[in-house]
């Protein structure tokens, strides 16, 4: 097929109301049944295989639902829109490796204020060395694998195909804002959650929501959402939404006040989280230094693409 053919179709299919044939509602909860039913079997499969994995999360089970996620999606794009898998922002190229690691620069940034401004005040003291045997190693490496999975799966499931069925449908500001309730809803089941730490979550899921806006690259976001919990629960050893990864580079011992500091659940469920994630929500939106992949521009994904992301704060209401 020539290049002025899939041109036409890719204009034809731009230009084709969402509500035609299938209705945005209807390819959410199809493809909602489909992640649940293809985890279900997947990490069925690896606990059969590992019973570890049933009490809790493996690098094998985390595999298993990354997997899970991009059968899924490659069985909507294909199947339902008729539009390649990257198009989502999977593009395997030299921009995504720069993606991924501007990416876990930022988060990196954005989470490393926090325990820096409690080791300030005297919240926060070493309470062990880096460690030095091999096993150590082994085990960081292993958490560091893990947690990368978990927010390559989370990325995918949330800001992937729906993010972009519903940005399509209702604009940028539904699909932000409703990503994020998700996402928090995922982590209201961890222990010790509480309302600060839901909101802190709710606040992370909109940073990553204009993030993937912006750069609609799924390794900008999944590289911020890594080093978000990779920067708490393995450079420094605080607990990660509630749980302890265990193998952190360095150990500590934290006081301070916990509506600052998170307590017991970490800094997510505390104040200076809080103030590090809006400041980092005024940069996504505001920075000029965010944009588009052309290639993913040019394999057509289901949004408007007459704009490389948003000038301002315009693009919340709306696409241009």
């Amino acid at each position: 097929m020539g290049q002025g053919a899939v041109g036409e179709q890719r204009e034809a299919a731009e230009s084709e109301p969402v509500g035609r044939g299938w209705s945005w509602g209807w390819r959410l909860a199809l493809y909602v049944t489909l992640l649940l039913l293809a985890i279900l079997i997947l990490q069925g499969a690896v606990a059969a295989a590992d019973p570890a994995a049933l009490r809790e999360l493996t690098v094998w089970g985390a595999g298993a639902a990354c997997g899970a996620a991009l059968l899924v999606t490659w069985v909507m794009m294909s199947g339902v829109e008729s539009r390649p898998p990257a198009s989502l922002g999977l593009v395997l190229n030299a921009r995504a490796a720069r993606d991924g690691a501007a990416g876990f620069v930022f988060g990196f940034f954005v989470v490393s204020v926090v325990p820096l401004a409690m080791a300030a005040a005297g919240w926060l003291q070493l309470s062990g060395g880096v460690p030095e045997t091999s096993t150590v190693l082994w085990a960081t490496l292993y958490v560091t694998i893990l947690l990368a999975l978990a927010a390559l799966f989370e990325e995918i499931a949330v800001r992937g195909y729906a993010f972009q069925v519903v940005a399509r449908a209702r604009g940028p500001a539904v699909a932000i804002v409703s990503t994020a309730l998700v996402f928090a809803g995922l982590h209201a089941a961890n222990p010790g959650v509480g309302w600060t730490a839901i909101g802190n979550t709710l606040l992370a899921g909109i940073l990553l929501g204009i993030l993937y806006w912006r750069t609609l690259s799924l390794w900008w976001v999944t590289g911020t959402h890594f080093a978000w919990n990779w920067t708490m629960g393995v450079a420094v050893g605080l607990p990660v939404s509630g749980l302890d990864v265990g193998a952190p580079v360095v150990g500590v011992a934290t006081g301070g006040p916990s509506i600052l500091t998170g307590g017991d659940y970490g800094p997510e469920a505390g104040l200076l989280l809080t103030l590090a994630t809006l400041c980092g929500i005024v940069w996504a939106v505001r920075t000029p230094r965010l944009s588009r992949d052309p290639e993913v521009l040019a394999l057509g994904p289901l949004i408007e693409t007459t704009t490389d992301g948003w000038n301002g704060l315009t693009g919340l209401t709306g696409i241009d």
